[in-house]
C-alpha cells in the first residue's frame, strides 16, 4: 500500500509539472499570434484613407477665394448701319462678302430620298440592279413572284366572259317578245275584221221585220258579235303585257351590265396587282440602298416603316449639304447666303452652294443648328453622307441703293471678356466645372467696348474668367467663387 501511494504521489507531481509547462507553452503561443493580428484592421484603415484621399483629396485642399466675371455674348452690329442697301422690289443680285465662319456637314439628297416600295404583299423573285447603279425612269428594278396574281387575273377574265354570255342570252328574249308583239297586233286586226262582220250581220238581221227570220238566228248573230268584240279586247290586253315584258328585259339587262362593270373592275384590279409584281424606277437616279434580295418577303401595313421598301433612290444632280452650325455662329446664317463646299474626296474642287432653309429645332447635345445648303452642279462622285466643309460668307447685294437700312443689318454673335481679367493680352484664368483654375490662351480682336475686349478664339459663351489678383493661382488650383458678376 505504501508503494502504491508513493507512486501515486510521483505521478501527481509529474502531472502538475507537465500541466504547468503546458500552460506556459499555451500562454506563450497566442502572444506571438496576437502580435500580427493588428495588421488586418490597420491595412483596411489605411486603404480606406487612401480611397478617401483619391476621391475627395481635392476638396480637402484649401481653396483660393476668387472673384469672377462671365464672358458676355453680344450680337455684333452691322459694319455699315445706315449705309445704302438695295431695294427689295428691284431684286438685287446676291454677292459674296467676307468669310464669316466655317462648319462641317454631310451630303444628302435634295430635298429628300425617293423610296421605291412594293404596293403588294409578296416575295421577291428577281433583283435587277444593285447599290450605286444608275437607273432610268421606267427601268425594271425587281420582279416579285406572280403565280397567284396571274391566276387571279385569269379567273377575273373568265368571269367577265361568262357573264357577258348570260347578258347576250338574256337579250335574245327581246327579239322573241317583239315577234310576239307583232303577232298580237296582226291578230287584233283579224279579230276586229271578224267583229265588224258579226256586227254588220247583226244589224242587218235587226232591220228585218219581226217574224221574217227566226228569233234564234237574231240572238245567235248578237252573241257572235259580242264574242268577236271580247276576242278583240282580249288580244288588245296582250299588248301591254308584252310591252311590260320588254321593259323588264331591259331593266334586267341594265342590272346585269352593272354587274359586268363590277367584274371588269375586279379584272382591272387583278391586272393592277399583276403589273405591281414588276417594280420600275419612278425617276432617273442612283440606287442609294437596297432592301431586297431574291426570296425576301415584303409586306404592307406593318409596323416597320421599311417593311415594303425595296430601293432608295436619289438624283445625283440634286444634292444638298446639311451643315451643323454652332449656335454662336447661327445668327450669321440666312436663306440665300453664299456657301463654298469642299470634300476630302475631291480636295481640288470647290462647290458653290446657297442656304435654302434653316431647320426649326436646334440640337441640344451638339449645341448646333442645322442649315440646308443646295449644291450647284454637284459632281457625280459626290454621294450622300460624305463629309463636307462649308465656308459661310456674308451677303452683299447689288442694285440701285436706298437710304433705308434693313433690320437684318445685324450680324453674327461676338464674345467679350473684361479687360481686367486679361493677362498679357493673350491669356486668362478660367474656372472650369469642377471649380479648378485653368490658364487659357485666347485670341483677341480689335473691337473694345465698356472695358471689354472682343474674343476671337479660346473662350465659349457663358464661361467664367477670374478677376485679379492672380498671384495665388496656379494651373489646377482649387478656387471658391465669392462674387460672380
Amino acid at each position: 500500500m505504501t508503494k502504491i501511494n508513493c507512486k501515486s504521489n510521483i505521478y501527481q507531481s509529474m502531472s502538475l509539472d507537465q500541466l504547468s509547462n503546458s500552460n506556459k507553452n499555451a500562454s506563450s503561443q497566442p502572444r506571438g499570434r496576437r502580435s500580427l493580428a493588428w495588421l488586418l484592421p490597420a491595412g483596411l484603415l489605411i486603404g480606406f484613407l487612401l480611397i478617401m484621399a483619391l476621391l475627395f483629396g481635392k476638396r480637402l485642399i484649401p481653396a483660393v477665394e476668387v472673384k469672377t466675371a462671365q464672358v458676355i455674348t453680344l450680337r455684333q452690329e452691322a459694319d455699315a448701319v445706315g449705309q445704302p442697301v438695295a431695294k427689295a422690289e428691284e431684286s438685287p443680285a446676291v454677292t459674296k462678302g467676307s468669310l464669316l465662319f466655317q462648319a462641317s456637314g454631310w451630303v444628302e439628297p435634295d430635298p429628300y430620298i425617293t423610296y421605291v416600295p412594293t404596293l403588294m404583299n409578296g416575295v421577291i423573285d428577281q433583283v435587277k440592279v444593285l447599290e450605286g447603279q444608275q437607273v432610268k425612269k421606267g427601268e425594271l428594278l425587281a420582279i416579285m413572284i406572280d403565280d397567284d396574281a396571274s391566276l387571279d387575273l385569269q379567273e377575273a377574265e373568265k368571269k367577265i366572259i361568262s357573264h357577258q354570255g348570260r347578258i347576250d342570252a338574256h337579250c335574245q328574249g327581246t327579239h322573241i317578245i317583239e315577234a310576239e308583239l307583232e303577232a298580237a297586233k296582226k291578230k287584233i286586226t283579224a279579230l276586229k275584221t271578224g267583229a265588224a262582220e258579226a256586227a254588220d250581220n247583226y244589224q242587218r238581221l235587226k232591220k228585218i221585220p219581226a217574224g221574217a227570220v227566226p228569233q234564234q238566228q237574231v240572238v245567235a248573230a248578237r252573241l257572235t258579235k259580242e264574242k268577236q268584240e271580247a276576242l278583240v279586247a282580249e288580244a288588245e290586253a296582250e299588248i301591254p303585257r308584252l310591252k311590260a315584258r320588254l321593259e323588264q328585259i331591259e331593266f334586267e339587262r341594265v342590272a346585269m351590265t352593272s354587274q359586268l362593270g363590277e367584274l371588269q373592275i375586279a379584272r382591272d384590279r387583278a391586272q393592277l396587282t399583276m403589273d405591281r409584281t414588276k417594280i420600275t424606277a419612278p425617276m432617273d437616279g442612283i440606287v442609294l440602298r437596297l432592301h431586297a434580295a431574291p426570296g425576301k418577303k415584303r409586306m404592307l401595313n406593318m409596323d416597320d416603316p421599311e417593311s415594303a421598301v425595296i430601293f432608295e433612290l436619289y438624283d445625283p444632280e440634286n444634292l444638298q449639304a446639311r451643315i451643323d452650325v454652332p449656335l454662336t455662329e447661327a445668327a450669321g446664317i440666312q436663306v440665300g447666303q453664299i456657301v463654298e463646299l469642299t470634300s476630302d474626296l475631291l480636295p481640288d474642287m470647290t462647290f458653290n452652294g446657297t442656304v435654302t432653309r434653316i431647320t426649326g429645332e436646334a440640337d441640344l447635345q451638339r449645341n448646333t443648328l442645322q442649315a440646308k445648303v443646295s449644291i450647284k452642279n454637284p459632281d457625280i462622285r459626290l454621294r450622300p453622307e460624305m463629309l463636307v466643309r462649308g465656308k459661310f460668307y456674308s451677303t452683299g447685294r447689288t442694285g440701285k441703293p436706298s437710304t433705308v437700312s434693313k433690320p437684318s443689318d445685324a450680324g453674327r454673335l461676338a464674345l467679350y471678356v473684361p479687360e481686367a481679367a486679361l493677362i498679357d493680352d493673350n491669356s486668362v484664368w478660367v474656372v472650369d466645372s469642377e471649380n479648378i483654375a485653368r490658364l487659357r490662351k485666347i485670341q483677341l480682336g480689335k473691337d473694345a467696348r465698356d472695358n471689354h475686349r472682343r474674343v476671337l478664339d479660346g473662350l465659349r459663351s457663358g464661361e467664367n474668367v477670374i478677376l485679379p489678383p492672380h498671384d495665388k493661382l496656379e494651373d489646377g488650383t482649387r478656387v471658391v467663387v465669392t462674387n460672380t458678376k
